[in-house]
């Protein structure tokens, strides 16, 4: 399947949303040998070493397909994506199984993603489902910035550590999910948790983007979501040493259980 060049160029989390919002369990029954057809729609935390192609050869490595499309110009945000009519000429093309929204590393985090964020998840989510019945709108939970983003903790202060950052990033995410009754893909909080457990382990290329090893464990928790399978024992790059990426793997599996939010 030809793949789309990409283009380079205080909320708080209420319990009554459980309530209010049906949760579609971040895994699937196992599709172990199956061919599943993904369209990744974000920017540069999407495209960053070629994440989808990483995904597409966890799955080969078990006999399982992944035939996908990427649109993720650089910095893009879900409210140019939902008015963008090349996006929308692909999400009706495609009879895809999973469409994958990520939004831009900061906005989330932010108060004003109530105005700024939510409403174009759900603008997405419809035209998505309008467009092919059946199909997963899943949400790439990102990684909060290296070291947080003192630059605007003055207009949020949670978001000046990276803790901070990522805990309003993850409920930002779920919050998402449950409004558009759709699929967590946790990379943020199993992130979080591999940071904790392992913190000489640098999975940044830069502040903001991951390098290899931080794309091979979103890459684990996306093999997760989309095949409802173990990433237990899934092949790795030699860089990484064999228990840490066991232990990346497993928390991934951790995260994603089925039938429950990963909170």
């Amino acid at each position: 399947m030809k793949k789309y060049n990409r283009i380079k160029c205080g909320f708080t989390l209420l319990a009554a949303l459980f309530v209010s919002f049906s949760f579609v369990s971040c895994r699937k029954a196992p599709r172990i040998g199956k061919t599943e057809r993904v369209l990744f729609v974000g920017n540069s935390l999407t495209y960053a070493n070629d994440l989808p192609g990483v995904i597409a050869g966890l799955a080969k490595s078990r006999n399982s397909a992944m035939e996908y499309a990427m649109y993720a110009p650089g910095a893009y945000t879900l409210a140019q994506h939902a008015a963008d009519p090349r996006l929308l000429e692909i999400i009706n093309k495609g009879h895809w199984d999973f469409v994958v929204l990520q939004e831009q590393s900061q906005i989330p985090a932010f108060p004003w993603a109530k105005t700024q964020v939510f409403p174009y998840a759900q603008k997405l989510s419809q035209l998505i489902r309008a467009a092919n019945p059946g199909v997963n709108v899943a949400f790439y939970q990102t990684m909060a910035r290296k070291n947080g983003d003192a630059q605007n903790a003055r207009y949020c202060p949670e978001v000046g550590t990276y803790d901070g950052m990522q805990k309003r990033l993850n409920d930002a995410y779920t919050q998402m999910a449950l409004e558009n009754q759709g699929v967590l893909v946790p990379v943020g909080e199993v992130w979080q948790k591999v940071r904790a457990q392992h913190p000489s382990l640098d999975l940044y290329n830069d502040e903001v983007h991951p390098n290899p090893a931080g794309t091979y464990l979103a890459a684990c928790v996306f093999y997760a979501v989309i095949y409802g399978d173990d990433p237990v024992g899934l092949p790795h790059p030699f860089q990484i040493n064999p228990f840490i990426a066991r232990s990346m793997q497993k928390s991934a599996n951790d995260a994603v259980k089925p039938g429950q939010p990963p909170l």
